[in-house]
């Protein structure tokens, strides 16, 4: 007997049952629901699901083979895993993709210094996938606050046009900040401009793309 475990059945009753050494051993009558047996072959534990077994040894606690391409999520298709090239996750760059519209995470915080009278990168995005980006962000400059979507549009090479939909708390609140998109290669670099009131801003942003 290569390995055993231990079953506890009604009433605490303990039994002792052997591996199995294929798939094809395991017995298909006499089964409990709940019911685990270890195979050799596979290395894998299968439970009794009341009809079938069932493999539960995937890794990081999940159960099944992954199925679909790399990087696809795995959702549940009339009881069964599946996945989809729709529908993925690239674990590099933190990026969800549903059917073609990549969705970024949320930034780290990004510092705009205080009076940058000259157009200065913020961030950078690259414009050679995706043609047309969303970027939706906050800013906060001493006790104001402002939200805003920046639209940007390029053509991966030299064209590119951006347009602010930049939403204040008040319409007394203005935090000085303005914002511009030129290509760099392939990249469009997101600058901005500040005026001089003494305190820096403090943005974050998440963004959406598509072709």
């Amino acid at each position: 007997m290569s390995s055993v475990y231990v079953k506890l059945g009604p009433g605490g009753a303990v039994t002792w049952k052997s591996s199995v050494d294929t798939v094809g051993d395991l017995s298909a009558v006499g089964n409990r629901r709940g019911d685990v047996r270890a195979v050799v072959d596979t290395n894998k534990l299968y439970m009794w699901d009341g009809s079938a077994w069932q493999d539960t040894s995937g890794g990081g606690g999940g159960g099944g083979t992954p199925v679909g391409p790399s990087g696809s999520l795995q959702f549940n298709s009339g009881g069964a895993f599946n996945g989809d090239s729709n529908l993925t996750w690239d674990n590099t760059g933190k990026i969800l993709n549903l059917g073609g519209l990549a969705m970024h995470g949320p930034s780290s915080t990004i510092s705009l210094v205080n009076n940058q009278p000259s157009p200065v990168t913020a961030f950078s995005i690259d414009g050679s996938l995706y043609r047309f980006s969303v970027i939706e962000y906050s800013i906060i400059r001493d006790t104001s606050f402002q939200i805003g979507s920046l639209y940007i549009v390029s053509d991966g090479s030299s064209g590119v046009s951006l347009y602010d939909g930049a939403v204040p708390l008040s319409s007394s609140a203005d935090l000085g900040i303005e914002f511009s998109a030129v290509m760099s290669g392939s990249n469009v670099n997101v600058q901005y401009t500040s005026t001089n009131t003494g305190f820096n801003g403090f943005m974050r942003y998440s963004i959406r793309q598509w072709n």
